[in-house]
């Protein structure tokens, strides 16, 4: 038996490529299953298959998709899901939105989208059959990693094999977490795992139609289906409860809980303390007032801020804003501060990381991003302190809520305050957005914050959207801490990968800049940044895929990277000279990691 490719009967074959692909044959005609990249090709090739008469898809995600321009020929019928079937065949609309590039709040579509759109010739909706040579197919809604993914129940051969899409990988594994991110109110930011329950729902359809296998687009071939998805939704719910137990989100919306109420192993929901007399609280801003009223401020979300600021100094309670202090990057916190900084020249200071975000917002796409540049005077590093007035205040690189965070440790009149951003609420951490970057493990993300918290030991603890103070006793803290150290266990059985921060990590690749302007003749400079999460090396090799126009094929480069840090590939990449302005270019980029195949797992985006 070939290595990239498997035998289930004499019509039915599965390629195993960087997606798993189906291939149903009739003669020398082929049905496919997805197509992934045109690795597809050599299998066909081997079972002297000629021709691709059809391609179904379950879902519309680029690595799924991709190789298809490459194997099919003008002949073949591409059928896709009815409702994704705009996300095949008119994804210029998605990529030129603004609504999809900045101030993301909603995470479906994903921006796991074709570069360029591919034309449909059919779509199938629930309980659709298709014929094709000895097989039967069924179409089955099928929901969860995508809104509108499907799978395919294939009758061959006196066997029932399930094309399953990204629902499952494999026994109690799922490909991974943040495509899940679902709003179960509002936008998708506030959902962790908030599609749990409509893959549930999913999955037991697949286990009504009792087949022999799952096929997954991602993962192994499931020789025992029933058992394999009873595995994953029980570790799921256990995931979930463990997020839940100490999620800051129980603050903001404690009635949405019921089920959870009153749980002994549910962290208690701390209550608010009085704030001091030399704080003020407008929206997502805190300011300090000094004895000689000059006045500190952290993050301005809104012109709203600056007026009440204005109103303060019409009432004589502050005189002069001598520095501006960010917290993070979010939109709701910098979106005026350029207003703010035509105001009120000050200092504008912020940890050296969040600096990266702020000062060009362009190079990322993260959540809650904003396209407004704020000027920084001053880039903090981990722990360093400067004299305002007769405080002293002590930076520190704080991992919470976003990987792209600060903490500020304020002390002075008597009292020890520490300004958490938005990382901490009475009722725990606030991690319920999988695209904040929140990593597992020891001494990073929210278990270096909770460290820090446990070592300073601060007198009131501020969140940016909370009018109250609170803390947290040494019991609360060991018991967080407790907590994030049992979820990397659990985590780590979820996920196929040697380390669980790869599965809820969705930028541990991106590509720097993310988006770029370019002219015609110029050359630029491309980034393809690896985070390795694993406790050993890695090699990871990438190559962007030029559009073809550009008769430009760019070779692969490899780099390797030491555990626990983050390494670039650097690409430049002439533009040609005959290049149409005022476009966006789709830049997917071809990925490898550790002799894994991703596909165009990542992109850039070129303007022009």
């Amino acid at each position: 038996m070939s290595a990239h490719f498997t035998q289930i009967s004499d019509h039915l074959f599965v390629h195993h490529g960087c997606v798993n692909v189906g291939i149903i044959r009739n003669g020398n005609l082929a049905m496919l299953i997805d197509c992934g990249d045109k690795s597809v090709r050599t299998t066909l090739n081997e079972l002297d298959i000629t021709r691709i008469g059809t391609a179904l898809f379950t879902h519309h995600h680029r690595d799924n998709v991709a190789g298809i321009t490459d194997v099919a020929d003008a002949e073949t019928e591409i059928s896709v899901p009815e409702s994704e079937r705009q996300y095949f065949e008119n994804v210029e609309s998605f990529w030129s939105d603004p609504k999809h590039r900045w101030h993301l709040y909603n995470y479906h579509p994903h921006n796991l989208m074709l570069a360029k759109s591919i034309k449909i010739a059919k779509t199938y909706t629930n309980g659709n059959h298709i014929t094709f040579g000895d097989a039967k197919i069924t179409v089955i809604e099928t929901p969860g990693h995508t809104d509108a993914s499907v799978s395919y129940l294939i009758e061959v051969d006196g066997n029932r094999v399930i094309f399953s899409g990204d629902l499952i990988y494999d026994t109690g594994q799922i490909w991974d977490l943040y495509s899940l991110q679902k709003g179960d109110w509002g936008t998708d930011y506030h959902g962790f795992l908030g599609d749990r329950k409509r893959l549930a729902t999913s999955l037991g359809l697949l286990k009504d139609r009792n087949p022999s296998l799952l096929i997954p687009t991602h993962g192994n071939i499931i020789s025992n289906p029933l058992p394999a998805i009873d595995t994953l939704m029980k570790r799921i719910d256990l995931c979930y409860d463990q997020y839940l137990a100490i999620s800051a989100l129980r603050h903001y919306a404690p009635d949405f809980f019921p089920y959870y109420e009153d749980r002994n192993d549910h962290m208690p929901i701390r209550s608010g303390k009085e704030v001091p007399s030399f704080l003020r609280h407008f929206g997502t801003t805190w300011i300090i007032i000094s004895e000689n009223r000059q006045a500190f401020v952290m993050d301005c979300g809104n012109v709203q801020v600056i007026q009440e600021i204005e109103k303060l100094q019409d009432l004589g309670e502050i005189s002069e804003i001598t520095e501006l202090w960010v917290t993070h990057y979010h939109d709701d916190h910098v979106d005026a501060i350029p207003d703010f900084q035509n105001r009120f020249p000050c200092k504008t200071r912020t940890d050296s990381i969040v600096a990266q975000v702020i000062e060009s917002p362009e190079a990322y796409r993260i959540p809650c991003i904003s396209p407004v540049v704020v000027n920084v005077d001053h880039r903090t590093e981990d722990r360093e302190s400067w004299e305002w007035n007769e405080f002293k205040m002590t930076a520190f690189h704080f991992p919470g809520q976003t990987y792209y965070h600060g903490g500020l440790l304020v002390e002075g009149q008597g009292v020890k305050l520490f300004f958490s951003g938005d990382s901490f609420t009475m009722s725990g951490i606030d991690d319920y957005c999988s695209g904040n970057r929140n990593w597992l493990g020891n001494d990073t993300g929210y278990d270096r914050c909770l460290r820090l918290m446990a070592e300073l030991k601060p007198s009131h603890i501020f969140n940016c959207h909370v009018n109250c103070a609170f803390d947290f006793t040494d019991q609360q803290i060991e018991l967080m801490l407790s907590n994030l150290s049992e979820r990397e266990i659990l985590y780590q059985q979820l996920f196929p990968w040697d380390h669980p921060n790869y599965g809820m990590d969705e930028h541990w690749v991106s590509c720097y800049p993310y988006e770029q302007q370019v002219s015609s003749g110029e050359r630029v400079n491309l980034e393809v940044k690896f985070t390795n999460h694993s406790n050993e090396p890695r090699i990871a090799t990438c190559r962007p895929s030029l559009p073809k126009s550009w008769r430009t094929v760019v070779a692969d480069q490899s780099v390797k990277i030491q555990p626990h840090t983050t390494r670039e590939i650097c690409f430049l990449i002439d533009i040609p000279q005959d290049i149409q302005k005022n476009k966006r270019i789709v830049i997917p980029v071809d990925i490898s990691y550790n002799g894994r195949s991703l596909g165009q797992f990542r992109e850039a985006i070129f303007a022009t």
